[in-house]
């Protein structure tokens, strides 16, 4: 078995995450038990983003062949453009699911 580092591409929309691992082709569309956005805010609720999270990374991972070693994040895509305290709130969300590295790739 192939052992894959866990490298994901993330997405951030209202209540709703999207994570891709490229090399494995394996995609997980999670949809926000606890809303972490409101009308103002793409995420206003940083623990209820980071559940979202969490439940989608253990879809990923519950494929297998996974190395949970140096685990980073590129936050590529989100709805409409983000404030200093969202861009925090998401990368501390990702740390505390266990991403060590947290990459904002979003071409602003």
């Amino acid at each position: 078995m192939l052992i894959h580092r866990l490298d994901l591409d993330v997405a951030i929309y209202r209540n709703r995450v999207q994570l891709t691992h490229l090399p494995t082709h394996t995609f997980v569309d999670q949809r926000a038990e606890y809303a972490f956005s409101t009308d103002d805010s793409l995420v206003a609720h940083g623990r209820f983003l980071e559940d979202t999270m969490v439940r989608a990374i253990r879809q990923i991972v519950a494929t297998g062949g996974f190395s949970l070693r140096d685990p980073i994040a590129h936050v590529v895509r989100c709805d409409g453009e983000l404030t200093d305290e969202e861009r925090a709130m998401i990368e501390s969300a990702l740390r505390e699911t266990g991403m060590k590295n947290v990459v904002f790739e979003l071409g602003d």
